[in-house]
């Protein structure tokens, strides 16, 4: 039942035979009929291939083998319903094992009795995911530990309403050294925030966290400080939100040594009529900090930023209105630029400015759904999460 791979080296000695893991097939009429079985069969550095055409309702299991690749195979993604079922009372998958990469595999309706049930309890070090769905979950992701990139995913009608956990889109924990978060799709929370992260670094790249007609908290939260660096992303904040935070530094207190808040070409609009409210606010930051705002499009009636002192990079424009922004389809968050919009070439260079040799200027731009494509660098660099490109060019 476990394929052996094999990878063949040629040298000037001889050849040289390499284990590299087996593989286990999951699904109809293959050597195992659930994921959680070929889980628990599993030994480190294994690879699993579930068929997306199989049913697992109610398949739930912690994952304890490290080294370990999870794929789904086959068009669209494999599908894991909780179906009233959870694993040791926290979710669909624990992930206890080291080095963990998921792709194409779709968690729902995740439930526990304490009401803070995960599609994914992150509890081993390192863990990637990749074009996964987390749909109707209690938390799509909580925990981690290490290292976490998520790309391409998505995060709809995650969190509770009225409950006494605190269970948002993804919640990732004080474990986490850096989170890489880009590319991915984050929508409708429930009185919950669509990212919520106390991780030590936090890259937020390219991501579309919008709260569209949800009931949301904050849009991105980072309540203990580290280092934030966000570029290129759309923020919405909906009408129907339950607080006015766009982007919230630092509210729970700063824990970190190490602190930086870098927000660059994002769009960011608010369209909630609650007053007090800013795109960049933050709390019990250290002396001497500021943040660093660059080449934002902003729509809605609030000022950018609650800091008195932040490093103002320039090409920062605020706007009341879409209509006033040149922007294509607020209504139905399409945020590109139109011919004529004052945000085209108005936007200053920002490669000047490294953060850990990452160079702020935005490469990508987010393509819905949960892809990039790259931005036109042409001329003058564009406000916002979108460059304009003249109609009829690649």
């Amino acid at each position: 039942m476990r394929a052996l791979q094999v990878t063949v080296l040629c040298g000037i000695s001889g050849w040289a035979l390499l284990a590299a893991g087996a593989t286990l097939e999951v699904g109809p009429g293959k050597p195992f009929a659930a994921p959680s079985a070929a889980i628990q069969a599993a030994k480190d550095g294994d690879t699993i291939l579930i068929d997306t055409a199989g049913k697992y309702n109610g398949d739930v299991c912690t994952v304890r083998p490290s080294n370990l690749t999870i794929r789904g195979v086959g068009p669209g993604r494999a599908k894991l319903a909780a179906a009233g079922r959870d694993a040791g009372g926290k979710g669909i998958w624990v992930t206890a094992g080291n080095d963990i990469t998921a792709e194409n595999i779709e968690f729902t309706g995740a439930r526990v009795r304490d009401r803070n049930g995960a599609g994914i309890r992150a509890e081993g070090k390192n863990l990637t995911l990749r074009n996964c769905r987390f749909y109707d979950c209690e938390n799509g992701i909580l925990g981690g530990n290490g290292e976490i990139l998520i790309e391409r995913c998505s995060f709809e009608h995650c969190s509770l309403v009225a409950t006494p956990a605190a269970t948002h889109s993804l919640y990732i924990g004080e474990r986490c050294t850096k989170l890489t978060f880009r590319d991915n799709y984050s929508t409708f929370a429930h009185e919950a925030h669509l990212l919520k992260s106390r991780a030590q670094q936090n890259w937020i790249l390219y991501n579309r966290l919008t709260d569209e007609a949800g009931t949301g908290s904050a849009v991105a939260d980072f309540p203990n400080g580290g280092l934030v660096v966000m570029v290129g992303n759309i923020l919405h904040k909906g009408a129907n939100a339950q607080n006015t935070r766009v982007i919230a530094y630092g509210f729970e207190g700063i824990k970190y040594a190490k602190n930086g808040l870098y927000v660059v070409n994002n769009t960011m609009v608010y369209e909630n009529r609650r007053p007090n409210a800013f795109f960049v606010h933050v709390q019990h930051a250290p002396e001497g900090f500021l943040p660093v705002l660059g080449n934002n499009l902003c729509i809605g009636k609030i000022p950018l930023t609650n800091a008195a002192n932040f490093d103002d990079l320039g090409g920062n424009l605020l706007f009341k209105t879409a209509a006033e922004a040149g922007v294509a389809d607020a209504q139905h968050y399409d945020y590109h630029l139109q011919a004529g919009s004052p945000c085209i070439h108005k936007g200053v260079a920002v490669g000047k400015v490294k953060v850990d040799g990452f160079d702020l200027t935005p490469k990508f731009q987010y393509v819905h759904p949960c892809k990039l494509e790259p931005r036109e660098q042409a001329g003058r660099i564009d406000v916002g999460a979108f460059a304009y490109s003249q109609p009829g060019s690649p």
